[in-house]
């Protein structure tokens, strides 16, 4: 009788244990399932069934709220951004990347043209040397208004003017080499017999008699050596260089308001610019490969170039990520983000993350359920 009874309570307390158990599980599995389920309110007639709908899809936007927020007040912070930027790693990883990135770019037989007609630049060559034409009027205009109000003497260098003053012997001796030169010659001698010819003719008969008393030898025979032992005396030197001294004080003195009235520029500075046009040849710099002005620096541009880039470019963007961050508004662009979520996605992406541990809730109920209902058997079987 008694080995009954014993059997009899065995078997109560192993059935209070696995109703306990199933019990605690199923409850817990019950409780999961309802933060999710049901999407939508249900309603019997206009009585809406309490607990429904779910808790997540009731509070998706409070929710959303609150994942943006700790989105962005303590995962993407702007110190673990700037930590992150900082790091040699993730800067030597950003370094390699862009150098095999660029290998390819530096090796292009792509034309300058080709690559602007990409990037939708049109008619890139002629908008080139507008910009050209156009800066070098800007800088032009820019000198020519600066100095337009100084004289001569004020805008050159003193170096420049005391070259050019000590070029002034030079220059005379230079003027009247020539001019010996010339007198000397066949040509000289012409233009004095011209110029002797003028002179008889215009006085009429007293140049016949100042003929008939010279005789057989011609006026510029007279004339000719007189010329050249002017230009060759000494005197005449010190005469040439005085003369070519005031003149160039009175040069210094000029403004160049007045220069430029007496000697405009205009034609000039069209001729500068077509000159220098010509001189770049934009239209064959569009033609030409990429490479052609890439390659000759390849070396240069991935060993120095992009390091020294990846560390001041780092060390910038380091110092304004509050700023980015601020502008970007993490916690709205999640918040967003996660309103968009359909209710089957969202419930997805919570199970894909805590799986296991909400099948460990589950199996905590059927455990705290079969303890309880152990105890209970034991209570039981106690009474």
């Amino acid at each position: 009788m008694a080995g009954e009874q014993r059997m009899n309570l065995f078997t109560l307390i192993v059935f209070m244990v696995v109703i306990g158990a199933a019990i605690g599980a199923i409850t817990n599995a019950i409780a999961i399932r309802m933060l999710f389920r049901p999407y939508e309110a249900k309603y019997i007639g206009k009585w809406k069934l309490p607990f429904t709908p779910g808790l997540i899809p009731k509070r998706r936007g409070e929710l959303a709220r609150q994942i943006g927020k700790t989105v962005e007040e303590h995962l993407l912070t702007p110190e673990s951004i700037e930590r992150k930027l900082n790091e040699p790693d993730f800067r030597r990883d950003v370094t390699v990347m862009l150098q095999k990135e660029v290998k390819p770019l530096l090796a292009a037989d792509q034309t300058v043209a080709e690559i602007l007609e990409k990037l939708h630049f049109k008619e890139a060559e002629q908008r080139t040397e507008r910009w050209i034409e156009s800066w070098i009027d800007d800088k032009y205009n820019g000198i020519k208004n600066f100095y337009l109000h100084q004289t001569v003497r004020e805008s050159l260098p003193a170096e420049w003017l005391d070259t050019a003053e000590e070029k002034i012997p030079d220059i005379s001796r230079y003027i009247l080499t020539k001019g010996i030169d010339y007198f000397s010659g066949f040509e000289g001698k012409w233009r004095v017999k011209r110029m002797t010819d003028d002179f008889l003719a215009e006085w009429g008969k007293f140049g016949s008699m100042l003929q008939m008393i010279l005789g057989n030898t011609s006026l510029e025979d007279k004339i000719q050596p007189e010329i050249v032992k002017f230009l060759s005396s000494p005197g005449t030197k010190d005469l040439l260089n005085t003369l070519l001294s005031k003149e160039w004080e009175k040069l210094l003195d000029w403004k160049w308001e007045g220069v430029f009235q007496q000697f405009p520029d205009e034609k000039a500075l069209a001729k500068g610019k077509s000159f220098i046009l010509r001189q770049l040849d934009v239209p064959s710099l569009f033609q030409k490969p990429v490479a052609a002005f890439l390659q000759p620096f390849e070396e240069k541009i991935i060993s120095e170039v992009i390091p020294s880039l990846v560390e001041k470019a780092g060390s910038i963007v380091a110092t304004r990520i509050p700023v980015i961050m601020q502008k970007l508004r993490i916690g709205d662009i999640v918040r967003e983000q996660v309103e968009t979520f359909s209710l089957q996605r969202l419930e997805q992406l919570v199970l894909d993350i805590a799986r296991s541990e909400l099948k460990m809730i589950t199996l905590l109920g059927g455990v705290l359920g079969g303890a309880i209902g152990l105890i209970q058997g034991l209570v039981v079987g106690l009474f």
